[in-house]
This record gives C-alpha cells, sequence and structure tokens, in this order.
C-alpha cells in the first residue's frame, strides 16, 4: 500500500500543471453556467434549474478530463487496457472509450455523491443568490424566493423528467443511425431528469422528516428512550458514543470509497466482468422467465430494452464497488486514511491562512475574502486528491492482475479454466 503514496507523488509531479488547468476550467465554466442559469432563474424556477445541470456537468466534465489524463502515468491501468482482456463497457474505436460514453455512466452517480457531499446544495444556494439579486423586489407577485426555488412536484416538473429521460433513453436506442452530435443532447437530457429528481427529493425529504418527527409513536419512542437514560445513564454514554462513532465513521469512509468509485466508473473500460456461474432453477426466477417468455414478441423487445438501459446504467457502478472490495480491506483501510489526512490538511491550511492574515473586519473583509481563501486552496489540495484517488485504484488493478496470474497458474496446473473467466 505504500506504493500508492509513491505513485502518488509521481503523479502530482508529472501531471500537476495538466490537473490544475482542467480544475480551473471546470470551476469557471461552472461559475460562469450558474450565472446565466441566475439569469433565468429570475423569471422561471423551471427554466433556470434546466440550465443548472450544465454546471454540475462543467464539473464532472473536469474530474473525468483530470482522471484521463492521469491513466498514462498508471502502470497497472497500461497493462490492463493494453491486455485487452475482459472489460465492462465496449471500446470505441481507435481503443477509446467515447467522453459521451463515460458522461452517461457517471452522471447519475456523480449526482447522488454531489447530493451527499453538500456540493450540490452549494451550486442551488449560489445560483439562488444570484437570481435573487437580478430581480426587482418591488415588483408585484409572488416572493422573490418562491420564484427561484419553488419547483413542486407537479405536471409541469413531472412532464419534464419524463420527457428527459425518454429522450435520453430514445438517444441511445437508436444511437447507431443518429448523428453524433445527439450524443451531447443524451448527456443533457440524463443531468436534467437526475438533477430534478434528486432537488425535488431534496426538498420532500426535509418535509417528510419533519411529519415523521412528529408522529405519536416517535414522540412516545424518545420520551421513553429520555426515561431510560435519565434512569440508567451509563447506557445513555454509550448510546450517544455507537451514534457519534457510526455517523462520523461513515463520513469518513463514504466519501473517500464514493470518489474511487467514481474513479473506477471513468477507468470502467479496463475492469474484468466477473462470470458468475447461476443456475436459473429458483421457482420465482423460473416463474418470471416464463411470464416474460409469454409475452407478445413486440413487449418483450421493449422490456428487453429498458432492461439492457438499467444493466448498462449500473453494471460500470458494480463493477468498480468488486473490484475495490476484492483490493482487500487493509489496502482500502489505509487509503480511507490517506484521504482522511488529506481531507484534515485542508482544514488546516484554512486555519493557517486565517492566523497569517491576521484580524480583519468581519463584514468588511471576510465576508467578501473566505471565499477566495477557500477556493486557493482547493487549488492546492484538489489535484492531489485526484492523484490519491488514481494511485489507489492502479493498486486496485494491480490486485487484479495478480488474481488473474494465480488463476491462471492454477488453470495451468489442473487443466481447469479459470473460475473469474468461466463462462455461464
Amino acid at each position: 500500500m505504500l506504493s500508492v503514496l509513491t505513485r502518488t507523488l509521481r503523479l502530482v509531479a508529472a501531471r500537476w500543471p495538466v490537473l490544475l488547468a482542467w480544475f480551473l476550467a471546470g470551476w469557471l465554466v461552472r461559475y460562469a453556467l450558474i450565472e446565466v442559469a441566475a439569469f433565468a432563474g429570475a423569471s422561471s424556477a423551471l427554466l433556470g434549474l434546466l440550465i443548472l445541470p450544465l454546471a454540475v456537468l462543467a464539473r464532472l466534465g473536469s474530474y473525468i478530463a483530470m482522471f484521463l489524463a492521469l491513466r498514462d502515468d498508471m502502470p497497472a491501468f497500461r497493462r490492463v487496457d493494453a491486455s485487452g482482456l475482459g472489460t465492462l463497457e465496449q471500446p470505441a474505436a481507435g481503443g477509446r472509450q467515447r467522453v459521451s460514453d463515460i458522461f452517461l455512466v457517471s452522471i447519475l452517480p456523480f449526482f447522488a455523491f454531489y447530493a451527499a457531499w453538500k456540493l450540490l446544495g452549494a451550486d442551488v444556494k449560489s445560483y439562488a443568490e444570484s437570481a435573487l439579486g437580478n430581480m426587482n423586489p418591488f415588483a408585484d407577485g409572488p416572493s422573490p424566493t418562491a420564484a427561484v426555488l419553488n419547483l413542486q412536484l407537479d405536471a409541469g416538473t413531472l412532464a419534464t423528467i419524463v420527457v428527459a429521460f425518454s429522450g435520453r433513453f430514445l438517444i441511445k436506442r437508436y444511437a447507431k443511425s443518429l448523428p453524433k452530435w445527439t450524443n451531447l443532447v443524451a448527456v443533457y437530457l440524463e443531468a436534467v431528469w437526475v438533477f430534478l429528481t434528486l432537488f425535488l427529493i431534496s426538498n420532500y425529504t426535509a418535509g417528510f422528516q419533519a411529519w415523521v418527527s412528529s408522529r405519536a409513536a416517535i414522540q412516545w419512542y424518545e420520551q421513553l428512550k429520555a426515561a431510560a437514560f435519565a434512569v440508567f445513564a451509563p447506557f445513555g454514554w454509550l448510546w450517544n458514543g455507537v451514534e457519534w462513532a457510526i455517523n462520523e465513521a461513515g463520513a469518513l469512509m463514504l466519501f473517500p470509497l464514493a470518489w474511487l468509485t467514481l474513479a473506477g466508473i471513468v477507468y470502467g473500460r479496463a475492469l474484468t466482468t466477473p462470470k458468475i456461474a447461476y443456475r436459473p432453477t429458483h421457482r420465482y426466477y423460473t416463474g418470471v422467465r416464463d411470464r416474460v417468455v409469454a409475452l407478445p414478441n413486440g413487449v418483450r423487445t421493449r422490456l428487453k430494452d429498458v432492461g439492457a438501459d438499467l444493466t448498462d446504467r449500473w453494471r460500470p457502478l458494480a463493477g468498480a464497488v468488486l473490484l475495490i472490495w476484492r483490493a482487500g480491506v487493509v489496502p482500502m483501510g489505509l487509503f480511507v486514511l490517506a484521504y482522511t489526512v488529506l481531507d484534515a490538511a485542508g482544514t488546516w491550511l484554512l486555519l493557517a491562512g486565517v492566523r497569517l492574515i491576521g484580524p480583519h473586519d468581519l463584514y468588511g473583509w471576510w465576508m467578501n475574502f473566505d471565499d477566495i481563501l477557500v477556493f486557493v486552496v482547493s487549488v492546492l489540495l484538489e489535484p492531489l486528491r485526484l492523484c490519491l484517488i488514481a494511485a489507489a485504484y492502479d493498486f486496485c488493478l494491480r490486485r487484479l492482475e495478480e488474481r488473474r496470474e494465480a488463476a491462471d497458474v492454477a488453470a495451468s496446473v489442473s487443466g481447469a479454466q479459470p473460475e473469474e473467466t468461466r463462462e455461464l
């Protein structure tokens, strides 16, 4: 695992200027698109939120470009890529997957991760603040905040989501007969329906949680727990300590592993598709299969298309998670530790910057300068973070090579076919 740290430093030394350029380009395009969305959102919340996904795509595009810029300096990736062994995705012309394909398989997990990392909320907040600044506060009509962010689960919003999802599905279905530029439309439509769905979920989740908390059963449970903790105070301390440990451990492990999974999706064409021997003899499976076979040919064809779309959407994610799992618990634990140290370094750099600048007026200075300080720290650490993730993923691929070599040796000795490449 120490090789991951040395490989990280080598990647930084070899690719720092390129990574920095892509990060800055993504940040600038994202900022410009948020301003454009804010200008449109001042008159229509739906129109502004149809433009805002482009800002998230800009950041995703910069991360994809940074990951791809590092692949030529990842030895295990080069060897697996050159070996031509099984891949999760069909390679495009020239042995490289099209960038649009990488976008399409990355949008859903990245947007979900983006929302969990609170970055989606930060973009929405920046958009809302800029949109409110573009509005006339003395104009008649609903409140400015309602006009900017009041996106309801109504017929118009549902129709927009359905049209975006259906359009993306149809473009993929007839991609061979459509112009190449329609791939860009498919990427945008995918981003729109995912973004609007996550936005609505986040809006209604808070209200649903408040509704659940107000139920009599929940109130009775909280009162019973408080009474029990009052009688057995050590049990309450233990309970709170366990809750704190679970929350902190979950947060510490979720983000680095999510980043590593995203890297696995981007580098997914180098992942081996595991062949699992499964005999479909279970009565539930055979019952569903028989019912599907009995359907008309047209219905079966449409179901097959929908199933292929779902499989193509989740297979890269499943493959990345499987590869990370097989790399070993201890190496991944050390990667999480290194990521946590790097993340903590950002906090310490912010504190050092505040101490170095010295005391200033809160409203006249820090309210305007703090964003600049956070941006400078991000510029310093984000390329290093990407290099650490890429180096850890290259380690996972090296473990994959070792398993393949061991399986080949065992197969040559026993005369059997390796288990990982055995067909169904």
